[in-house]
C-alpha cells in the first residue's frame, strides 16, 4: 500500500509522539548545552556584582582622597593666618573655611567612624566665627588694636586645624583600609 505525501508525514509525527522526548539525544544536548548558559549567566551576574562594588568602592576612595587634598588646603590657609589680619580677610577666611568644611565632609556625614570627627571640625569652625565676632572692631577703629582680630582668632584657628588635620588622618585611614579589605576578600 502506498502511503500519500501527507499519510507517511502523520505516520512519521505520530511515531515520534510515541517515543518519550528524553530518550531522544538532541533533547539531552540542548538540556547540557541550556544548563551550561544558565550557569555562564549567573557566573557573570555575580562578577558583574562583584565588580559594581569595587567600582563604588574605588570612587569612595577617589572621593576620600579629593576630600583630604581640600582639608590639607584649608589647615594650610590656617596656618598662614599671620598678626596684622584685617577683620573683613578673617571674616572672609572663615566664611570660606566653613563653606568648603561643610561641603567636603557633608557625604561622609553619616558614617559611624567619620561623624565625631566631622562634628568637632564643624563646631570648630562655627566657634572661630563666634570668636571672630567677639573682636569685630567699630567702624575705623581697627587701626588702633591692629592685632586684636588676631589675638581673638588664632586659637580658634589653631583648632579648626587640628580638627581638620584629624579628618585628614582618618579619610586616608579608611582611603588604605579599602585596600587591605579588598586584597583580603579575594
Amino acid at each position: 500500500m502506498m502511503l500519500v505525501p501527507t499519510e507517511l508525514t502523520l505516520q512519521q509525527i505520530s511515531e515520534a509522539v510515541r517515543t518519550p522526548f528524553w530518550k531522544d539525544g538532541g533533547f539531552w544536548i540542548s538540556a547540557i548545552i541550556g544548563l551550561g548558559g544558565l550557569t555562564f549567566s549567573v557566573l557573570a551576574w555575580i562578577e558583574a556584582k562583584a565588580a559594581k562594588a569595587a567600582a563604588f568602592a574605588a570612587g569612595r576612595t577617589v572621593k576620600m582622597q579629593t576630600v583630604t587634598i581640600e582639608l590639607s588646603e584649608i589647615g594650610q590657609r590656617l596656618d598662614r593666618v599671620q598678626p596684622g589680619i584685617r577683620f573683613n580677610e578673617a571674616r572672609d577666611l572663615l566664611a570660606d573655611t566653613s563653606r568648603r568644611v561643610h561641603r567636603a565632609t557633608s557625604p561622609f556625614s553619616r558614617e559611624e567612624l567619620l561623624n565625631l570627627s566631622i562634628t568637632a571640625a564643624l563646631d570648630a569652625v562655627s566657634q572661630a566665627q563666634v570668636a571672630l565676632k567677639s573682636v569685630r572692631p567699630e567702624p575705623g577703629s581697627e587701626e588702633q588694636a591692629p592685632d586684636a582680630v588676631y589675638f581673638g582668632i588664632e586659637a580658634a584657628c589653631s583648632q579648626i586645624s587640628a580638627s581638620v588635620a584629624d579628618l585628614i588622618g582618618l579619610f586616608e585611614k579608611q582611603a588604605f583600609n579599602f585596600g587591605d579589605n579588598n586584597a583580603a576578600t579575594r
